[in-house]
């Protein structure tokens, strides 16, 4: 590993909470689990709505609306079920890793125009694994992709209907991939990559109050390109026993929200997302040793998500939430791998809020979602493999505390 890289690692983890090996419930490998309350509505309306300090993870501009400091922290728990079939058998089962996906944020205004923020969550991040008994795992054994993101951000109050937010985002990303040979005596790897690497990106972000019932916003995250640098190992391939990096590059996130009040009680959101998949165009290796090494096409599309949610204020300690979106999937068929079996899904969310007293305040939140069934056919290094995922089933949970100074 590099000192470059081994740097990067050691700052950046004693900078900001760890976070656990993350499974991409979004489209591609995209996380959403940003707080407990967007869960709830399914993250509909999420760049034109401030209620608490999570708003830096999707419009830094959004911070104007919060009129003293505010602290948030969430945790999600992710559960999958994703079984892979063939000929009609059950070849592999739970496919995709359970995961915990930590946040935090905090907000202070500085005076009547300017306020400032930080946040620590993740955009994306993967883990999916196939058993031996499978066959699948010269293809794809172990796959897992974390990232964390640190993001100091400022907003403007430009006047009493529009605001402008700006960010920094700090990227830790660490990845592994991994391929074995079934034999008779024992697994051998025919592949492992392992490296990390920090990136930098930025984010902008526009709230606009069109009338006193109805409010906008659009945010803007940028690309993060990223040289995943560390080593490669094999007990089939000799030269393959070598230094090595992968170029990755996390795609840009572009959010167009709209929040609309109706009475004193009642809210519906709606959320447009766009995600730049088509950087992901391939996963290419290059050895330290100059020997080659079998490169992945990828070749994703830009897609869509989107989100529509309601907000019911029921009294004054207890509000509810629900939300309806559909995720597509930047994967063509022709292209789709064992490694990330993605598909287009469906999100139906509930949640709500309990406010303990004037300063504190809890989320939480419940998601289920539905994936279509699909079939994957990919070369692997013994030849061609074919396999069905069926409709996969994903279960979200998601509790948040907030604090009021």
């Amino acid at each position: 590993m590099s000192r470059r890289t081994h740097f990067s690692r050691t700052s950046f983890s004693t900078a900001v909470l760890a976070a656990l090996p993350m499974l991409a419930n979004a489209a591609g490998f995209q996380v959403n689990e940003h707080s407990a309350a967007g869960l709830g509505r399914a993250f509909a309306g999420e760049a034109a709505i401030a209620d608490d300090a999570s708003v830096i993870a999707r419009n830094a501009a959004g911070m104007s609306l919060l009129n003293k400091q505010v602290f948030t922290t969430a945790i999600s728990y992710i559960k999958p079920e994703v079984d892979v079939k063939r000929d009609g058998y059950e070849i592999a089962e739970n496919v995709a890793d359970e995961a915990v996906v930590p946040t935090f944020y905090y907000v202070r205004p500085i005076d009547e125009r300017w306020t400032v923020g930080i946040g620590g969550f993740s955009n994306f991040g993967l883990a999916t694994h196939y058993g031996s008994a499978s066959g699948i795992t010269p293809a794809a054994d172990k796959t897992e992709l974390m990232t964390y993101n640190l993001n100091p951000s400022v907003a403007y109050q430009v006047r009493d209907d529009l605001s402008i937010g700006f960010g920094v985002n700090i990227v830790y990303a660490d990845a592994t991939l991994t391929s074995t040979l079934t034999t008779p005596h024992s697994p051998m790897t025919l592949s492992k990559l392992t490296g990390d690497d920090l990136g930098y990106g930025w984010n902008a972000g526009i709230i606009w109050q069109a009338t006193e019932a109805t409010r906008m916003g659009l945010s803007y995250r940028s690309e993060v390109k990223m040289t995943l640098e560390g080593k490669v190992s094999s007990d089939i391939n000799p030269n393959w026993n070598t230094g090595g990096s992968v170029d990755l590059t996390l795609p840009s996130i572009a959010e167009l929200s709209v929040h609309h009040q109706f009475n004193d009680q009642l809210a519906i959101h709606a959320s447009a997302l766009h995600t730049g998949w088509s950087s992901f165009d391939k996963l290419a290796t290059d050895l330290d040793n100059g020997q080659a090494f079998p490169t992945i096409q990828e070749q994703w599309t830009e897609s869509w998500r989107y989100a529509v949610g309601m907000t019911y204020q029921h009294n004054d300690q207890w509000i509810w939430r629900t939300g309806i979106a559909r995720d597509n999937s930047p994967v063509r068929n022709e292209y789709r791998t064992f490694r990330i079996p993605d598909a287009d899904r469906i999100w139906i969310s509930v949640g709500g809020s309990y406010k303990v007293d004037r300063a504190q305040s809890i989320d939480f939140g419940y998601a289920y979602l539905k994936s279509q069934k699909v079939d994957i056919n990919e070369h692997s290094p013994v030849g061609m493999m074919h396999a069905e995922v069926p409709a996969a089933d994903v279960h979200i949970l998601s509790l948040q505390y907030n604090y009021r100074f």
